[in-house]
């Protein structure tokens, strides 16, 4: 599959993807083109969030933060996919940057989707670098009964570049690598899994409504140009949250399992997708319900409508709606997640 072609389309590709993704048993969200993002996918563990663009250079910072926000509170990787940089095409099998979020071509993306094939090169401002696996390099060395000198000597760099290799200062030039893998006779780069990200931004403009979710213990950070109008994180378990984000930032030998621990206290922490009625009319409501449920079906996250005006219903499209006055008669979250358990019950049996 050649998804790189400079004559496609933006909506070409948005398809194009979300075909190859389901194709390999991703579950994907709506396309969303009016959005921070364009596309949610998950599969087992791995969720990701897509934006697409003929040029990268349309990104800006403001959309990159949002992007990366909205990503970091769901634990989520990520990802623009692009076709070329001002006038130049994007390489295959590369990966470019745009404010800190990694840049690939729609079929890297194939190519690491269908077939596990994943990018070593990294393209920044100088040029292409690879990462050194400084351990296996002194795995390697050892093996082969190398002094520092020897491999520095036969490889043509120096004694002190190797050592700092072998330390971990490991980003160079795919040249040198190369010379020293030829001394080797082994791989020694470590490749890029854009499907797994270490970022751990979140949304954090916080808004003063709805208060009585506020008031029940829950965090409500808005989110801008997305379908839904908040992200509502239960303060219960902040403290170990934090803490296991603190860990992932320093052990990233134990990126995987800290990963899963933060996914479970996160699922534990009855994270909601919230929307608020803010005067919408029915049509509107309902418009907003449908993506809302795309998107929760997708992150695995409960979504929520807070309605001030009674509308004699319990649910917007299968999503549970609660009246400000029932939050005000509530004493904890464990109330509020009964009765959302109870609506959602309701509505799936209409």
């Amino acid at each position: 599959m050649n998804l790189d072609n400079p004559s496609i389309n933006r909506e070409q590709i948005l398809q194009e993807i979300k075909n190859l993704l389901q194709s390999f048993d991703y579950k994907t969200s709506e396309i969303y083109d009016r959005s921070c993002f364009d596309l949610l996918a998950r599969k087992d563990n791995i969720l990701i969030i897509l934006k697409i663009l003929v040029n990268i250079d349309s990104l800006t910072s403001g959309q990159a933060e949002e992007l990366s926000k909205i990503a970091g509170t769901f634990l989520a990787s990520p990802i623009i996919i692009g076709l070329k940089s001002k006038h130049n095409l994007l390489e295959e099998d590369v990966v470019y940057e745009r404010h800190e979020i990694p840049v690939i071509t729609p079929q890297t993306l194939c190519n690491i989707v269908a077939n596990d094939i994943h990018p070593e090169i990294l393209a920044k401002r100088g040029g292409y670098y690879v990462k050194i696996d400084g351990k296996l390099l002194r795995e390697l060395r050892e093996a082969n009964n190398l002094s520092l000198k020897e491999l520095a000597d036969l490889s043509h760099v120096s004694r002190e570049t190797i050592y700092r290799y072998e330390q971990g200062n490991s980003q160079t030039y795919p040249e040198t690598a190369l010379m020293i893998e030829e001394v080797l006779q082994r791989p020694i780069t470590v490749s890029i899994n854009v499907l797994e990200s270490d970022k751990i931004n979140s949304l954090d403009k916080k808004i003063q409504e709805p208060i009585e979710l506020i008031e029940l213990g829950y965090d409500v950070k808005s989110s801008k140009k997305t379908p839904f109008d908040a992200v509502s994180e239960s303060t219960q378990n902040a403290n170990d949250i934090q803490k296991l984000k603190e860990k992932l930032e320093n052990k990233l030998d134990e990126i995987e399992k800290i990963r899963a621990e933060i996914n479970k206290k996160n699922h534990e922490n009855n994270i909601l997708i919230t929307n608020m009625e803010r005067g919408r009319n029915e049509k509107t409501l309902n418009n907003i319900a449908n993506k809302t449920q795309d998107i929760s079906s997708v992150t695995g996250y409960d979504a929520l409508f807070v309605l001030e005006k009674e509308h004699n219903k319990e649910s917007i499209k299968q999503i549970p709606a609660i009246y400000r006055w029932e939050l005000k008669d509530m004493d904890s979250i464990e109330d509020l997640l009964k009765l959302i358990k109870e609506r959602k019950d309701e509505a799936e049996e209409l």
